[in-house]
């Protein structure tokens, strides 16, 4: 039996269906006894630290923090520590995941679960209950990032 194998990642997410969907129907247009498997692999970026070389699975982790010159990633199941200055870990990171709601933090769009005013400022409650500050100068701009 022939068969093809793709694996697909680094994809955005609104375009990978349609990119399948065109795999399939080009390979069944050219052969309909083809058999097609494809795998969608998750996004990642690389951590080296002390202990080793992780995989940092973008839908995994909730938020980055800074202490002084580390950078504390905190992930389901996991925390990983590394030096590193804040602006450069959010440069590797895609723009459409992952935003700076202030000096200190990085958050993953899809873990927030509201914006609620904090005295003076806003704070970003995540789904797992931990709770981050926004900065009065990004509130608008994470409301962009949001699409609200």
């Amino acid at each position: 039996m022939n068969e093809i194998r793709f694996t697909i990642s680094k994809i955005p997410e609104n375009n990978r269906d349609a990119l399948i969907q065109h795999i399939r129907n080009s390979v069944h247009d050219y052969d309909a006894q083809l058999q097609i498997d494809i795998a969608v692999s998750e996004p990642f970026l690389w951590l080296t630290t002390r202990k080793g070389h992780f995989k940092l699975y973008y839908s995994k982790c909730r938020f980055i923090e800074t202490d002084g010159r580390s950078l504390i990633f905190h992930c389901e199941g996991s925390i990983l520590r590394k030096n590193g200055k804040i602006s450069s870990i959010l440069e590797k990171l895609p723009d459409r995941l992952f935003f700076r709601c202030n000096n200190s933090y990085i958050v993953n769009l899809n873990y927030i679960n509201v914006i609620i005013p904090d005295g003076d400022r806003y704070s970003i409650l995540l789904r797992t209950g931990e709770k981050l500050p926004l900065s009065r100068s990004r509130y608008q701009e994470c409301l962009s990032a949001l699409n609200i």
